[in-house]
């Protein structure tokens, strides 16, 4: 039996946690990076500073379980989202959804 970061005994084994990180940054890369980096019109109207932080925001999604397994070690993250990566703040303006955490 695990215990979280509040005490809390977690029931999840870290590849269920882990999968549903995964999950989630796959549907965070879909949802909001293909977004404009499928649409050929969307990713040429971006500046060559919003095209930086977009492959960035790419990257740390991409390399947000690591990041958590870092964090967390042996323990299954249950509070995750405090350590997902930021998205460029931009995306208020340019995104149809928005930031997802202002």
């Amino acid at each position: 039996m695990a215990i979280g970061e509040h005490g809390e005994e977690i029931t999840i084994t870290m590849d269920e946690a882990m999968a549903k990180v995964r999950g989630t940054r796959d549907w965070m890369l879909e949802v909001y990076v293909d977004f404009f980096q499928s649409k050929p019109l969307l990713w040429a109207d971006l500046s060559e500073e919003q095209k930086t932080e977009l492959i960035a925001y790419r990257q740390a999604l991409l390399d947000w379980p690591a990041t958590l397994q870092d964090i967390y070690g042996d323990v299954p993250p249950n509070s995750y989202a405090k350590h997902q990566p930021s998205q460029p703040s931009w995306f208020d303006d340019k995104h149809p959804r928005g930031v997802m955490f202002p």
